[in-house]
């Protein structure tokens, strides 16, 4: 126990002592009474080898330009942006969701007229065509002010079943762009749309991505799901959209096929003269003198919507069902010709060998060398710009500085590899793909067996084999199922049947 030492008066509370000794380093009366501002320092020499190692954690973090900094600064700032750029809900995240819709829509519409030369004038309808849908939306104002006094729970609550009730999502956006180009009458239509979003040239898949940083970091999370763009559509679920679209936006425009009906035989690359015979075929059985033009079905509310009624479809059935009853006629040049088309590889042009990947119908170890070449430039030269571009554009600026750091351990060459990269241009031309695939068909009728005859059976196997590959390409091509094409298919050659009994 410390001994007491006499030292000035305490004074505090009136105290009169003198004695004073140290307790812990503080200067304390012999009433309890602490000195104010008296700290003892030891300044006595320590033996350091006795006292161990004495170690302290520094939380040190780098800056954009590699250099520490104060963890206590890095974490002020982290709470500071995540206060700054904090979740909505309510009626502002449906606002914010608009606008950022509103934003993928107008990036969608600048590549059609940059990329596919649609006309200026295209913005400007799709942008009337927005502002229709906007007005359709029906929002409950009186509900919308009863949930801003409402707790955080109610209002996320609110807001989801909201944005289940405005029924949009990136296959909404598809459907304004191909009603615009209907009503501009322009040779665009739902094949090339699912072919453009498969290969990565149309805004579609991880959307999202695409919207500034402050926009998606506040937008709540499932309506970031819905700018997802998720996997692509199928059984039909973009005319289910096309119709509820119209339906809201109170405009219905007729399609004229003839141009689709020419793509498809380019496409799948059928004899041309069939284009004629088909139009005759639809003159036939629709009795009418716009025979070409069909109007968009209206909204149902059940979901077996008559998929015979829409033009793309009716047109393909059409198609279909003409080159059945030519095959059957045993037409010498058609069989010969569809006899070769089938032993071709594959159909269409590379995009739709991406088209029918991106749906599992179809894997790379069953290419050929000509097409996984395709594909591995699509790789190459779409696929992973766009993910790194993506990935670059989320990271943190440390981030981006250690990855260079590490890329410049081993730099690539800026000069791609392969070999006929050169020719690459000039392969991929599609006027030189249709032509070429049109040669070949031509040369292997050539090799084939001159004294080639029809008979019946044959024709029937043959009308057989060649539907169900055309019906197979079709369905996979514009997302829709074969049941629901041979269905289309059935309905109008009982309808042809019908108008020749009458």
């Amino acid at each position: 126990m410390s001994t007491f030492f006499r030292g000035p008066l305490c004074g505090t509370d009136n105290c009169r002592s003198r004695l004073w000794r140290i307790i812990d380093g503080r200067r304390t009366c012999q009433y309890g009474h602490v000195m104010e501002g008296d700290v003892e320092f030891n300044d006595d020499e320590d033996d350091i080898n006795s006292m161990g190692v004495v170690t302290r954690r520094l939380n040190l973090t780098t800056n954009a330009t590699g250099n520490f900094r104060s963890s206590m600064n890095s974490q002020s700032q982290s709470s500071q942006k995540s206060s700054e750029f904090a979740k909505v809900y309510g009626e502002e995240a449906d606002r914010l969701f608009l606008n950022c819709f509103q934003h993928i829509l107008k990036l969608q519409c600048r590549w059609l007229i940059e990329n596919q030369k649609f006309p200026p004038i295209f913005r400007d309808v799709v942008k009337t065509m927005w502002m229709r849908l906007l007005k359709s939306l029906d929002h409950d104002e009186s509900e919308n002010l009863e949930t801003q006094n409402e707790t955080p729970t109610e209002r996320f609550n609110y807001s989801q079943n909201h944005s289940r009730r405005m029924g949009l999502s990136l296959l909404s956006t598809l459907a304004l762009l191909y009603t615009a180009g209907v009503h501009l009458k322009l040779p665009a239509f739902w094949p090339d749309y699912l072919r453009w979003i498969c290969s990565m040239k149309l805004i579609y898949f991880k959307a999202n991505m695409q919207l500034p940083s402050s926009w998606r970091k506040s937008l709540p999370n499932y309506y970031l799901q819905v700018l997802e763009g998720g996997n692509p559509p199928t059984a039909a679920q973009f005319y289910h959209k096309l119709s509820h679209t119209c339906s809201r936006i109170k405009i219905s425009y007729p399609i004229t096929t003839e141009s689709l009906l020419l793509k498809l035989l380019l496409a799948v690359r059928l004899p041309p003269h069939l284009f004629f015979y088909t139009l005759e075929l639809m003159r036939f059985t629709e009795a009418r003198t716009d025979f070409c033009e069909f109007g968009i079905p209206e909204h149902r509310r059940v979901r077996d919507l008559k998929l015979h009624e829409y033009a793309e479809l009716r047109t393909a059935a059409y198609l279909i069902l003409g080159l059945r009853y030519k095959l059957l006629e045993m037409n010498q040049f058609l069989n010969s010709y569809c006899t070769v088309w089938l032993r071709v590889s594959n159909l269409g042009t590379s995009d739709d060998l991406l088209t029918k990947t991106s749906y599992g119908f179809s894997s790379p170890g069953s290419w050929d060398q000509k097409s996984t070449d395709e594909y591995l430039r699509w790789i190459e030269h779409q696929f992973l710009p766009a993910s790194s571009r993506l990935e670059y554009e989320s990271q943190s600026i440390d981030q981006r500085i250690a990855n260079r750091k590490l890329h410049a351990l081993f730099p690539l060459p800026k000069e791609s590899p392969l070999p006929s990269e050169v020719n690459f241009k000039a392969e991929s031309s599609c006027l030189n793909y249709i032509q070429d695939a049109y040669l070949s068909i031509f040369n292997g009728m050539q090799e084939s067996l001159s004294d080639y005859e029809v008979s019946g059976d044959s024709a029937q196997k043959l009308a057989s084999r060649v539907e169900a590959r055309l019906v197979n390409w079709v369905a996979q091509q514009w997302a829709v199922t074969e049941p629901q094409l041979n269905g289309c298919v059935e309905h109008l050659h009982l309808s042809t049947k019908a108008r020749q009994a009458a």
